[in-house]
């Protein structure tokens, strides 16, 4: 068994750098790092979330870090071992033995993009850094299976989403698609159940799977209490 020492200092000719968030950290511990790169260090990138909820709102995180290392190096991380990429999800169900994992977390980019590389279903839930406006943006690696206010989501039953010909219903809403943009009708309901049909409808536009998408051109209310559930989507 190969035995793993920490070290600060790149004069200790570390075989890798391992870099994950801190407060702490600083231009030393980059200059270290960067060092320590250069003399043929392999480079571990604990994950490349580029920030970090706060009360203060978004504040820089991990990614960030990486990314100043990055373009001062001019070279990417060997391994990137959290999400988006799978080695943490396939590591953890195979350590629980699940059959059926659920990935909870609150961006897209990385939580979710790390369930769909995995293989597993996921749940968003709307107290980080995702806005209604960036689910239905989403490209199809970043989609998740089921989206919640929070976390009471992981006890409380998801009306499913159903297409007709006048749009996709969810929880007495209805959305349809309108040109590039999209409508919402419906006399009340959860808003987070109008938010599953927007994102169905913006996600079977034109051009939803490819590179370029960047979402519905809008999205507009068709009554009052469509007008409200918007507002509380922040839409």
């Amino acid at each position: 068994m190969t035995r793993l020492r920490p070290v600060r200092s790149a004069d200790e000719k570390p075989a890798a750098v391992v870099q994950g968030y801190s407060r702490e950290v600083g231009w030393e511990q980059l200059a270290e790092a960067m060092v320590a790169l250069r003399a043929g260090a392999r480079w571990v990138a604990t994950n490349r979330d580029y920030t970090i909820p706060s009360s203060r709102g978004p504040l820089p995180g991990n990614g960030a870090l990486v990314a100043a290392l990055v373009t001062a190096s001019r070279r990417e991380p060997d391994v990137v071992v959290g999400k988006p990429h799978p080695r943490l999800h396939q590591e953890s169900v195979r350590r629980t033995g699940s059959e059926r994992p659920l990935v909870v977390g609150d961006r897209l980019d990385t939580d979710i993009a790390g369930a769909v590389n995995g293989g597993a279903d996921s749940l968003l839930v709307l107290t980080g850094v995702t806005e209604a406006s960036d689910l239905l943006a989403a490209g199809p690696g970043e989609r998740p299976t089921y989206v919640s206010a929070d976390l009471r989501g992981l006890a409380t039953p998801h009306p499913a989403v159903t297409s007709s010909t006048d749009g996709f219903a969810c929880g007495g809403w209805t959305a349809r698609v309108d040109g590039a943009g999209l409508v919402l009708a419906g006399d009340a309901g959860d808003p987070v159940d109008a938010l599953r049909a927007l994102a169905a409808a913006a996600w079977s536009l034109p051009g939803a799977d490819g590179d370029s998408w960047s979402g519905p051109s809008g999205v507009r209310a068709d009554g009052a209490a469509a007008t409200e559930a918007l507002r509380t989507l922040d839409l």
